[in-house]
């Protein structure tokens, strides 16, 4: 019995071993057509040249090291054309095809050979521009309000962006800011922002200003960001407005808007606030601070000065609008 069982091992031996010789031969003939197609970049008739281009962009992901090794080669119609598949292949569907290409021309783009790495550099930067580009317009999409955009040494900068009341995509879809480029002022408004967010924010190191108004971001998540963005100024306010303005250098004299909480209360222009809730008030921006740490709806204290005549006004607190009125 064990005899004619290895007999019959024996005998399919020779058809596994057929079996699996074409499979080791389609992979040979695989590289050879591949290195072929390579070869033909540099053919002398252009339409083999674009024949063999076109069938590089469409092949899988075992084309992207022997283009990067050909790029990184002497020859610069192979070197132009190479990185011009790899810049196609960053968009395919297959994320680890266009992972690998992208990555190819990273390490192209450090390459000693002049010309490979200036056409991978001028590649890398056409695709950043594109993806910011992407992004901004599904940030339109979602509900951004985009005040000014320009393209400025090859990167895109936003001059004011706000993320208010319109904005339908929540924390999850701060993610699409990690994708721009440098943003003057970003501005988020409403409670649908919280510190779920945070990890999007943090990133944003582009961020000149950040402006968090009536969010649900906490005193922690306000810490976590200056921790993160030490050279972005952040002004966080949970959305209570006096409806005051300012001069500088004249202590607190303010002027009042009319139909707000200010004039509600009795308070006047040029009158002076001293204090709110007992804690002194310098100056506008102290009385700014005060106000952020308020809530639409709350009531305040507020000491001043009308002439010589010392006063007190109750004010309940109005809400800060999207555009910090």
């Amino acid at each position: 019995m064990l005899f004619g069982l290895l007999a019959c091992v024996a005998a399919d031996l020779p058809e596994a071993l057929a079996d699996e010789q074409p499979q080791k031969q389609d992979r040979r003939t695989e590289a050879a057509t591949i290195a072929q197609w390579i070869a033909d970049l540099d053919d002398g008739q252009f339409a083999v040249r674009q024949a063999a281009s076109r069938k590089l962009r469409e092949a899988g992901v075992e084309v992207v090291r022997p283009l990067a090794a050909a790029a990184d080669g002497k020859r610069s119609e192979v070197t132009r054309r190479a990185i011009e598949v790899l810049d196609a292949l960053c968009d395919s569907d297959d994320a680890g095809v266009a992972e690998a290409a992208r990555q190819a021309l990273e390490e192209l783009a450090d390459s000693t050979r002049r010309f490979a790495a200036h056409r991978a550099s001028v590649v890398l930067r056409g695709q950043r521009l594109r993806r910011q580009w992407a992004a901004l317009t599904e940030i339109q999409r979602l509900g951004g309000t985009i005040r000014a955009a320009s393209i400025e040494d090859g990167e895109l900068r936003v001059g004011s962006l706000l993320l208010g009341r319109r904005w339908e995509a929540g924390d999850e879809g701060l993610k699409h800011l990690t994708r721009l480029g440098r943003i003057e002022q970003l501005k988020l408004y409403g409670p649908q922002f919280t510190d779920a967010g945070l990890q999007h924010l943090a990133a944003l190191s582009g961020v000149q200003t950040l402006i968090l108004y009536a969010t649900d971001i906490s005193d922690d998540g306000q810490r976590r960001l200056e921790e993160a963005l030490p050279g972005t100024q952040i002004d966080r306010r949970h959305g209570a407005l006096l409806g005051v303005l300012g001069t500088p250098g004249t202590g607190c004299r303010i002027s009042v808007k009319p139909g707000t909480a200010a004039e509600r209360a009795g308070i006047e222009t040029d009158d002076v606030i001293t204090s709110v809730n007992g804690q002194a008030v310098a100056d506008l921006p102290a009385l700014i601070a005060i106000i952020a740490k308020q809530k639409p709806g709350d009531r305040i204290r507020v000491s001043l000065l009308r002439g010589d005549q010392p006063q007190e006004k109750d004010v309940v607190l109005g809400e800060l609008g999207e555009d910090g009125e």
